[in-house]
């Protein structure tokens, strides 16, 4: 029996097409895709949800509180499916900073075994206590509680080395001008000088073996802790010193 052209077309074409779904239905047997459905028992992870992992880690690896915590704008880009059997988790990406706007991995889990991973992103605000200028301070002006007051600032909106305490800063002086409603840094602020250039102070001058008290006069202000020079009144001499708590100039031999 001898068949046309047609009919042998035919036939091969019913043949590829039969293997290519012997093929996939292989493929599908032994790989099935990760499909969610709507089956009864699973749930729609929420943004709410979502919140409330990401804020979870954040009090479990930071310093902060659940009340200074934001998470905000939370960008997720596929709706996702949870079973009851399954949980998840959060994770940072690497080097991040954990403010401003930042990605996390969201990891499915299966008797602690990741099956599936999203990636999201929120915007993350951390709230401290900061200590802001309630007028304009001038140079040198030493610091009175009316100048100051407590404020609850963004933590990626304050400069290094803000201040978070009023009690660090009452009494000291300021080392520059700075103006209304600034946040106070350290390097803003220094001790006030225990004594003045002119002043006359004690100095205490000692080695291993001898201790010497003389009087001198300061040459410059005196802010304890650090060096100053002072004139030595009998001998004419300055001589460097280092200012204690006390206001007497210590001199070593």
């Amino acid at each position: 029996m001898v068949f046309g052209g047609d009919f042998q077309v035919k036939l091969y074409n019913i043949g590829i097409k039969g293997i290519i779904c012997s093929v996939l239905w292989i493929i599908i047997f032994f790989n099935p895709p990760m499909v969610f459905s709507n089956a009864e028992g699973y749930r729609t992870l929420t943004v709410t949800d979502i919140e409330g992992v990401i804020k979870g880690y954040l009090i479990e690896n930071t310093p902060y509180g659940s009340e200074q915590i934001r998470v905000q704008n939370i960008n997720m880009s596929d709706s996702i499916l949870l079973s009851p059997e399954w949980d998840y988790e959060v994770m940072p990406a690497p080097k991040s900073q954990l403010t401003g706007r930042t990605a996390f991995s969201l990891n499915i889990k299966s008797d602690g075994r990741n099956i599936q991973t999203y990636w999201i992103s929120a915007n993350i605000e951390i709230l401290v206590d900061a200590v802001m200028t309630s007028r304009t301070l001038k140079d040198r002006q030493i610091i009175s509680e009316d100048d100051i007051y407590l404020s609850k600032k963004i933590l990626s909106e304050l400069p290094a080395g803000y201040v978070s305490d009023v009690k660090d800063i009452i009494g000291k002086r300021t080392k520059r001008f700075t103006g209304i409603n600034r946040p106070i840094t350290e390097d803003m602020v220094e001790e006030p000088p225990l004594f003045k250039r002119g002043d006359k102070v004690f100095v205490i001058a000692e080695s291993d073996t001898l201790k010497v008290t003389t009087v001198g006069i300061a040459s410059e202000d005196g802010i304890k802790g650090r060096p100053v020079k002072v004139l030595n009144i009998q001998s004419k001499k300055e001589v460097f010193g280092e200012v204690m708590e006390d206001g007497i100039v210590k001199v070593r031999w």
